[in-house]
């Protein structure tokens, strides 16, 4: 199998945590060629904290001349668009950062020409990589909980990314640069409550700024209406006094629980006393960088291609406009 030549653009946190260590994994695979940050410093970094022996372009044109066969975009969120059309353009795959584009016009541009460019288009929806919620999928899937009756998804923190996760990146809480909690984490939640569940009827919202002198929506709370019935809530906050998730699923015969440290799920079924705790560290899933290069191979079967990094989109502008028309339901955008 041909190793592929990759390049990254954008050597921030997400690439630092997530894109360099996994790529670092896969030598046999994919041999990281380019890198690309307007700040080179950053770039030089990554290269040699991973061991890449990497070109570090001093342009996003000397990038795309590198020779790669592939790109990572990992840049904020409204330079997804132009980047990825200019990376598929020129030939290149891409694995490109969730949310994919900041409206559905450009998500489905982008679709279309890796479609008609005959090249790989991948999201970075992490969540649908992880072991365990696929697990949790393949559960609901199976009907081990029955019917599905309601989810609750609860994401909080205490402070914005640009604190906490990502210090001094301002761009995750700039209305310019299309921040805030939606673009940020309800691209990944709802999208969960979707998968999870199937098609949404309807979303009902009310979003708000609560952070001092905030300019973009920090605190969410969404009624989700499933076609088959069903009710969801998403609630995702940067302000509450101290930070937690949790996941919780009813189905007519039994529920799902996942706790704040995510490291297991909680199975309880009608009429038995005892839970079935299912670790994660047992389940098994392939990592969303694995798929990426099976799928340039021409693996089928990967779990975000651009279409449902698409929808993800969909589901939370529909919580955007929802809000703005003082909670009324609206049907999100999904194909």
């Amino acid at each position: 199998m041909k190793k592929i030549r990759l390049g990254i653009i954008g050597c921030g946190q997400i690439t630092r945590a997530s894109h360099a260590p996994a790529l670092a994994a896969l030598p046999k695979q994919i041999e990281v060629a380019a890198l690309y940050d307007i700040v080179p410093a950053r770039a030089e970094a990554i290269a040699k904290d991973s061991g890449f022996g990497a070109v570090i372009c001093r342009s996003f044109k000397e990038f795309l001349a590198s020779g790669i066969d592939a790109a990572i975009i990992a840049t904020p969120n409204k330079l997804h668009y132009r980047q990825t059309i200019d990376c598929l353009n020129a030939g290149k795959h891409v694995l490109v950062e969730k949310p994919m584009a900041t409206n559905l016009r450009q998500a489905d541009a982008m679709c279309e020409l890796a479609r008609r460019k005959r090249l790989h288009l991948q999201v970075n929806q992490s969540f649908r990589y992880f072991p365990l919620y696929n697990f949790i999928a393949k559960t609901v899937a199976d009907g081990k909980i029955g019917k599905p009756l309601h989810i609750r998804c609860l994401r909080a923190g205490v402070s914005a990314p640009n604190v906490g996760w990502s210090p001094g990146a301002d761009w995750f809480v700039s209305r310019n640069a299309n921040g805030g909690i939606l673009m940020d984490i309800a691209v990944h939640m709802a999208d969960l409550l979707y998968w999870y569940f199937g098609d949404v009827e309807s979303i009902s919202a009310q979003n708000s700024i609560r952070r001092p002198n905030g300019e973009v929506i920090d605190n969410s709370a969404s009624l989700f209406r499933f076609a088959n019935g069903a009710t969801g809530v998403l609630e995702l906050s940067w302000t509450f006094p101290v930070g937690g998730n949790s996941l919780e699923i009813w189905g007519e015969k039994g529920s799902i629980t996942v706790p704040a440290s995510m490291a297991n799920c909680e199975i309880r079924l009608k009429g038995k006393s005892e839970p079935k705790i299912v670790p994660a560290s047992e389940c098994k899933f392939t990592n969303s960088h694995e798929w990426f290069v099976k799928s340039i191979h021409g693996a089928t079967g990967n779990p975000v291609p651009g279409e449902a990094g698409r929808n993800a989109l969909a589901l939370l502008l529909a919580i955007v406009k929802s809000s703005e028309r003082g909670g009324r339901p609206v049907k999100p955008e999904t194909v």
